[in-house]
C-alpha cells in the first residue's frame, strides 16, 4: 500500500510539472511523456506516448532528434542542445500551446537500465523562446545606436573590415549636420534629438535597407556604399543633401530647417583598416565644411610613394 501511495504521489508530481519530461528509446519511440502542463509554453505532449519520432517530426528534424538520443546513449553523458519547432515541423492532432516558432533547450540524460530491452534517455525540455528573444535584443542593442536605431561605430567598423577582406568596391559617405549646436541652443536638446532622428530617417529612405548606415556620435553619420562607382556615390550624396535642404521639420509647431555637409571617400586600398578609411571620409567632410557647408566633397587620395 505504501509503495502504491508513493507511486501515485510521484506520478502526480511528474504530471503537474510545467516543463515536459520525455522518455525516448534508441529507436526514437516516445515511451513516456510527463509534465508540460503550461499551455502558454507547450502543446499537450500526451498524444506523443507510444509514437515514433518520425510520426511526429519532419524527416530532417526527426533524424536530428534521434541522432541526439543515440549520441547521448553512446557517450553516457549529459547532452544539452537547442532546437526550433513550429506547426510546419510538428504533426500533432491538436495545437493548443503557443503559436509561431518556439525555441527549446533539451537536457538529455542516458538511463542506466534498458526499457523493454532497449536503451533509452530522459529529456527535460525547456521553452527558451523568451530567453533567446532577450539575447537577440541585447545583441542587437550592442550594435545599435539607441537614439536612431542605426548601427554604431563598432558594428560599422566590423562591416567595413569584412568588405575590405572580400575586396568589395566601397565608398564611404560621411555626413554632418550643419550648425547643429545652434539648433540645440535655439530649440533645446530635445529638438536636437528629433533633428538627428529625422535625418536618420531621410538617410534610410534614400540609401535603402541594404546599405550599412551608422551614427558615429553626436550629429555625425556615415554609410558604406558597397559596389558603387564614384559617380553613383556622389549622386547619392547629392540626393541626401538636397532632400535635407528641401525638408522642413516641425517641432512643437516650430518649423526647423537644417542642412548637411557630406564627404565621400573611395575605399581603394585594402591594406588600410576601417578606422583609417573613416578618417579619409572625415577629411572630405572637412573640405565640404571649408567650402561653406551644405555641399558634397570627394576625398583627394594623395599619390603613393
Amino acid at each position: 500500500m505504501h509503495e502504491e501511495y508513493r507511486d501515485d504521489i510521484l506520478s502526480s508530481v511528474m504530471n503537474t510539472i510545467a516543463d515536459p519530461i520525455l522518455v525516448v528509446d534508441e529507436e526514437g519511440r516516445y515511451l513516456e511523456v510527463f509534465g508540460g502542463t503550461d499551455r502558454s509554453l507547450y502543446d499537450d505532449g500526451r498524444p506523443l506516448k507510444g509514437k515514433m519520432v518520425s510520426e511526429i517530426l519532419t524527416k530532417e528534424f526527426g533524424q536530428f532528434f534521434v541522432n541526439q538520443v543515440k549520441h547521448t546513449i553512446a557517450t553516457g553523458t549529459l547532452n544539452v542542445f537547442d532546437y526550433r519547432l513550429d506547426t510546419q515541423t510538428v504533426n500533432l492532432p491538436i495545437f493548443d500551446g503557443p503559436g509561431g516558432t518556439q525555441w527549446f533547450e533539451a537536457r538529455m540524460y542516458p538511463l542506466e537500465q534498458p526499457i523493454e530491452g532497449k536503451r533509452a534517455v530522459v529529456a527535460m525540455i525547456i521553452n527558451i523562446s523568451e530567453r533567446r528573444a532577450l539575447h537577440r535584443r541585447l545583441h542587437e542593442l550592442s550594435y545599435k545606436d539607441s537614439l536612431t536605431s542605426l548601427y554604431n561605430r563598432r558594428y560599422f567598423l566590423e562591416r567595413v573590415n569584412v568588405h575590405l577582406m572580400e575586396k568589395n568596391q566601397i565608398h564611404l559617405m560621411f555626413c554632418d549636420i550643419d550648425h547643429f549646436k545652434a539648433i540645440n541652443d535655439r530649440y533645446g536638446h530635445l529638438a536636437g534629438d528629433e533633428v538627428i532622428r529625422e535625418f536618420a530617417v531621410i538617410l534610410q529612405s534614400i540609401l535603402g535597407d541594404t546599405v550599412t548606415i551608422c551614427r558615429l556620435g553626436g550629429d555625425e553619420f556615415i554609410a558604406a556604399l558597397v559596389n558603387s562607382t564614384e559617380k553613383q556615390a556622389l549622386e547619392l550624396a547629392e540626393r541626401v543633401r538636397r532632400a535635407v535642404e528641401d525638408h522642413c521639420f516641425i517641432y512643437q509647431d516650430a518649423p526647423i530647417r537644417f542642412t548637411v555637409s557630406i564627404g565621400v571617400a573611395p575605399v581603394d586600398d585594402d591594406s588600410l583598416d576601417g578606422a583609417t578609411l573613416i578618417g579619409h571620409a572625415d577629411k572630405a567632410l572637412y573640405a565640404a565644411k571649408e567650402a561653406g557647408r551644405n555641399c558634397v566633397r570627394l576625398y583627394n587620395n594623395p599619390p603613393k610613394g
